[in-house]
């Protein structure tokens, strides 16, 4: 076995031009020092030397502290009780953290390269993938809700905050997101609206059966009034029969009003029409009452659980009795219709407006916030001091809708 030796290597071309300067002088710089010179260049060098040695031990000092802050947040990472998922473009899981593979009961190397889609229950996949593009195209910062179906069978309600970075020339790119398991606060909700829709239903009844006794009792007892005033008006004549029949008027004014009262306690047209044509009474009613004149736009009755036609109906009476206290206005504009699986209502005026942001709703809309809160619904409100305002109700059009959409879309 022959030996070769190493090729030496060429000089740098830098080098060669620095060695024929030298090369050039006549005398060279170390020829001219001096003894303490040279003795002061050495101590000088020694200092370097040191500094030197100072300045590796901080670099390892450093070096040291960047290795323990990785380390402490990889654990951070790795055991956070959040699940985190890093997507590519295609919506493929390629980072993930042991809580992310833990919730969805897969080991971490089979769950990287599977798209996230895979796990979305099938009802909620074209919410998912809406969103999934809207996140892949740079969004920030984005809510959202989904129920995931595991490997097994498990169901799992998951929220999910996502942010998104664009790919190039405005290409989908990469979404990160944090996973969090709500399973068990999704159940409690539903629980919460459950009863609550069961609290609305026997409110509901109580004010029916107080509806029908104020028009069954007290109403036939004064058709009954009405009746013997009017036979003795006829026997007595005179003087006589004209009190008896100012008394009939009164009588009469009171019986429509107790009939008016009976039927916003609890409007037979609701139950059996449906919440556009209660509307439309409660409308007329206003009119008349305040002096109020509400257009409601034409459409189609709407397929509604009673918990939700009641509580619609109870806000538009609440929202259309806030524009005559309010508004300083004579008209007011009324819509109502479906959203997918939502019932919205809208109330509009013309009138002074105010700033959301900064004056305190009164104990009415509280209460309806509050309410319809409790069954699944939001209200949201749009007004500018001196360009009326919007008030928009949604909630959903059944129990079933209430525990499995009412969390929405995003935010």
């Amino acid at each position: 076995m022959s030996y070769r030796h190493p090729r030496p290597s060429r000089p740098r071309p830098l080098r060669q031009l620095a060695a024929r300067r030298i090369a050039k002088r006549k005398t060279h710089p170390i020829d001219e020092l001096t003894t303490i010179d040279v003795r002061a260049l050495v101590q000088e060098l020694e200092i370097h030397k040191v500094e030197l040695e100072i300045q590796n031990e901080q670099l390892r000092d450093t070096q040291l502290t960047l290795e323990q802050s990785k380390e402490r947040y990889r654990l951070l990472y790795e055991t956070a009780p959040i699940g985190f998922l890093t997507l590519d473009e295609e919506g493929k899981v390629f980072e993930a953290n042991l809580t992310a593979a833990a919730l969805l009961q897969l080991q971490r190397s089979r769950l990287i390269g599977r798209k996230l889609s895979r796990f979305v229950a099938p009802r909620h996949q074209d919410r998912w993938h809406l969103e999934r593009r809207t996140l892949a195209l740079g969004a920030e910062r984005r809510h959202l809700e989904l129920d995931l179906v595991l490997s097994n069978g498990t169901p799992l309600h998951a929220q999910l905050v996502g942010s998104g970075t664009p790919g190039k020339d405005g290409a989908p790119g990469t979404i990160r997101l944090a996973l969090l398991d709500v399973t068990e606060l999704h159940s409690l909700a539903r629980a919460l609206r459950r009863a609550a829709a069961e609290t609305a239903l026997a409110e509901q009844r109580e004010r029916r059966a107080l509806a029908a006794d104020l028009h069954d009792d007290a109403g036939q007892l004064l058709a009954l009034a009405s009746l013997k005033l009017r036979a003795l008006s006829d026997s007595l004549g005179g003087q006589g029969a004209e009190g008896i029949r100012d008394v009939e008027e009164v009588l009469a004014e009171t019986r429509r009003r107790i009939s008016s009262l009976s039927f916003q306690l609890s409007p037979s047209l609701l139950h059996d029409v449906g919440l556009v044509a209660a509307a439309q009474w409660l409308a007329e009613d206003k009119e008349q009452r305040f002096g109020l004149a509400v257009r409601i736009e034409k459409g189609e009755e709407l397929e509604l659980d009673e918990a939700p036609r009641v509580t619609l109906f109870r806000a538009l009476s609440e929202l259309l009795l806030n524009v005559t206290k309010h508004a300083k206005v004579d008209d007011a504009r009324v819509r109502i219709w479906a959203d997918r699986d939502l019932a919205c209502l809208s109330v509009e005026d013309s009138g002074v407006g105010f700033d959301p942001e900064t004056a305190r709703g009164g104990f009415g809309l509280l209460a309806l916030r509050e309410r319809l809160g409790q069954l699944g619904g939001r209200l949201e409100i749009e007004s500018v001091p001196g360009s009326g305002t919007r008030v928009v109700v949604a909630i959903p059009r059944s129990l079933r809708d209430a525990d499995t959409d009412a969390e929405g879309g995003s935010a």
